[in-house]
């Protein structure tokens, strides 16, 4: 709930969350299946303009992010943390002009595993990984790290950025 708590304490942070909510999700170290994977049910929401948890984090919780998670581990174990953010090439530019380094995920590929993978740059996994949408879909940008702490002080920077 600490990651939360961080986010919820960021004013701006809540203009990042996309138009279908958010998941915040950290698996355990070794997780193999969902189960292993806590998840806020109900989403991350804003209220107030705040982003709030509508319940405590719980395992399973999550099913599209946790998935998205367990394919980056396959390629990073070290990566244990997941958060969706909403996209705009505004936001990717920014994140780009600060440092972070980023990828777009590729359509057409056979699996979820095998997107991820083409995603490597120097045989290293960018934190930032994105895609711009689709016919009724709406772009992400899914930000990755060691944990859901991490998570929310990177989206707590990138929120600061963004309202310069």
């Amino acid at each position: 709930m600490e990651a939360v708590k961080q986010l919820a304490d960021c004013p701006d942070a809540a203009k990042l969350l996309p138009e279908i909510r958010s998941n915040l999700v950290m698996a355990l170290a070794d997780a193999k299946n969902i189960s292993e994977i806590a998840g806020i049910p109900g989403r991350l929401t804003e209220v107030f303009g705040r982003i709030t948890a509508p319940a405590y984090p719980a395992w399973g919780a999550s099913k599209n992010t946790a998935r998205i998670l367990l394919a980056v581990m396959k390629v990073d174990p070290s990566r244990r943390a997941a958060m969706e953010i909403k996209y705009s090439e505004q936001v990717i530019e920014i994140i780009q002009a600060h440092g972070l380094k980023t990828a777009l995920l590729p359509s057409g590929c056979e699996s979820l595993e095998q997107t991820i993978h083409s995603c490597l740059i120097d045989q290293q996994l960018p934190p930032v990984l994105y895609t711009a949408g689709g016919w009724a879909r709406e772009g992400a940008i899914i930000i990755t790290a060691v944990d859901a702490v991490e998570i929310a002080h990177m989206v707590s920077n990138i929120a600061a950025w963004c309202s310069q």
